[in-house]
């Protein structure tokens, strides 16, 4: 099991890096905060124009069929330079519909979230519930992931005792999108109400595809996490070099040098968990689950420490509005709740180890 990465995975990474710096950097995300846009439009197409909206789509609908693991470093990078995207949302919408036995849907919707010219999201991960009655679904779902922004949004039901699927397309009769405020800038959330809404049901196990997708969604935000993380940490270790107090750059002092190191002790191993959790989606499917929990518990508090770290460790200058500090902490806030906090995934980590060893 390799935990770090591989020549093309490193590759990817520098790319997806550059792309970061030159199409979207953090005065970027502050425009798109003045505007009160959820994401900038050139920036998606660019971005889909890079493959990363098709990265765990198969060749045959449109897709790089790269694997998890590259995955795992685009959501990384992107997360390092908080980029405001509806890739996250795209990629759980992928990543249910290729684990349902429905190939008219994937035939009908793959390809376009693999092109980026579908924006889907799955309403799951927040709170409510919808209830189907035929193909009619009434309830109330949220958060959910640019809700607001979607084409298409793919809705868990319950249909007597039974989980289902159903895909409903923006603009539906008694379909109702209410956008959220936000702690996270760079992330755009809605309401969805449906009251009386047709849907087309999806075949195959929802329980089984959302399950998957409750596990994609741990790795793909622990890998956002220690990309927000890393760049707090290079930031602050910078700073650290550079401000001076008491004639003596203030890394130099015990206190600020003690804190960055543990602060990187935890990222190192929280680094180690998501490359085996990455690792386990392509290589060893059953493992997967369980490490993409332990990936998320191991990086969401420290990603609150650095973040809280970034701010104090800069002095008075980290406290305002003008530093970026501000964002990376309330990213890493977010992250931290988002589709279940590391309590949340305490509880789910020992229920995939009672059922391993029952």
């Amino acid at each position: 099991m390799a935990l770090i990465l591989n020549e093309d995975e490193e590759q990817f990474r520098q790319s997806v890096r550059r792309f970061v710096a030159e199409r979207s950097p953090l005065p970027r995300l502050r425009e798109l905060m003045s505007s009160g846009q959820p994401f900038d439009t050139d920036v998606w197409k660019q971005l889909s124009a890079l493959g990363l909206t098709g990265l765990i789509i198969p060749a045959e609908q449109g897709g790089a069929e790269a694997g998890y693991s590259v995955l795992s470093v685009a959501f990384t990078e992107l997360g390092a330079g908080l980029v405001a995207s509806p890739l996250l949302a795209g990629t759980l919408a992928a990543g249910t519909l290729l684990r349902l036995d429905d190939q008219q849907a994937r035939a009908r919707l793959l390809p376009g979230i693999a092109s980026g010219e579908l924006i889907a999201t799955l309403a799951t991960g927040g709170t409510g519930t919808a209830r189907a009655d035929g193909d009619v679904l009434t309830g109330e779902i949220g958060p959910v992931l640019n809700a607001a922004q979607a084409d298409v949004l793919l809705i868990p039901a319950v249909a007597g005792d039974a989980a289902v699927l159903f895909e409903v397309v923006a603009g539906t009769p008694g379909l109702e999108v209410t956008p959220l405020p936000s702690l996270d800038h760079s992330r755009s959330l809605a309401r969805v109400r449906l009251d009386g809404a047709p849907g087309t049901r999806l075949a195959g196990d929802a329980t089984a595809a959302l399950g998957f997708a409750a596990d994609l969604a741990n790795l793909a935000i622990a890998s956002e996490q220690l990309g927000g993380m890393g760049a707090c940490l290079e930031a602050t270790t910078e700073y650290a070099k550079i401000r001076v107090a008491f004639g003596r750059p203030i890394g130099a002092f015990q206190g600020v040098k003690h804190r960055l190191a543990e602060l990187r002790t935890t990222w190192e191993l929280a680094h180690a968990a998501l490359r085996d959790a990455a690792r386990a989606a392509d290589e060893r499917p059953a493992d997967f689950p369980r490490a993409a929990s332990v990936a998320r518990i191991a990086v969401s508090a420290s990603y609150v420490d650095a973040a809280i770290a970034t701010i104090q460790l800069h002095g008075g200058i980290g406290f305002t509005w003008e530093h970026d500090a501000h964002l990376y902490h309330k990213n890493a806030i977010s992250q931290h709740a988002l589709f279940g906090g590391p309590g949340e995934q305490l509880d789910r980590l020992t229920a995939l180890l009672a059922a391993a060893g029952s």
